[in-house]
């Protein structure tokens, strides 16, 4: 196992995960109606590094077919927590839980061992602190991983935080829109749907991950759409 994922394994051991919501991301219920302006119908949806989110059940509740992958192994919690019907298998060799009507599923793997051929291609992502998750380092491959499992058509919301790296090492680390653009925009337009302070945004856990010399600290929602012909 990678030492990225010993790291965040031993968070949740320590029940350490103030980025853990009980409720559904407020985010993602204003805005991922542009990620459904992609196509008609329902949708299938890649959410990485999902833990035991609860925006997978919203999702998943909508209608779409939801995928996640997480490497700290949280799935059952999950599926019991939800009271959904699941059932264990295994595929390339990377082991999964998904719901009985097959429309949830979650990995238990690194995130960099899914490919296409094992997961499929979709038509959206919603990523919320995977990204910034991430040592930059790995940046790289993360995009890349992703421009890889996406459809010709898609949508890819993100939540991102921004504030000065010299401030605080991470993680999570800040990734601005000028990041987002350099790690996607040979792909994709980066619109930037939110920039808003977290001392403004009262739904805000970040500032408690955070020592007191950060000056400021801003969450963004971006959306990434395939370029206009």
């Amino acid at each position: 196992m990678e030492e990225r994922v010993k790291y965040w394994s031993k968070r949740w051991q320590a029940e350490d995960a103030p980025w853990h919501k009980t409720e559904v991301n407020e985010f993602l219920k204003n805005h991922f109606d542009q990620v459904c302006k992609i196509k008609e119908g329902k949708l299938r949806i890649f959410v990485p590094l999902c833990g035991k989110t609860q925006d997978l059940r919203w999702l998943y509740d909508l209608g779409h077919e939801v995928v996640g992958v997480d490497g700290v192994k949280k799935r059952k919690e999950f599926f019991k927590e939800q009271g959904l019907a699941y059932t264990e298998g295994n595929e390339g060799g990377l082991p999964y839980y998904v719901s009985d009507d097959g429309r949830l599923k979650i990995y238990y793997c690194d995130l960099f061992a899914l490919n296409p051929e094992i997961c499929g291609k979709f038509d959206g992502i919603w990523d919320r602190g995977s990204l910034d998750a991430l040592l930059a380092e790995d940046r790289d491959k993360y995009a890349k991983l992703l421009k890889s499992v996406i459809n010709e058509n898609f949508g890819y919301l993100i939540h991102t935080i921004q504030y000065e790296q010299s401030q605080y090492p991470g993680p999570p680390l800040s990734v601005p829109v000028e990041e987002m653009k350099r790690l996607c925009g040979d792909i994709s337009e980066v619109e930037t749907l939110l920039n808003v302070s977290t001392k403004d945004d009262p739904t805000s856990l970040i500032p408690i991950k955070f020592p007191g010399n950060i000056d400021q600290c801003y969450e963004n929602i971006f959306l990434l759409k395939p370029k206009a012909e």
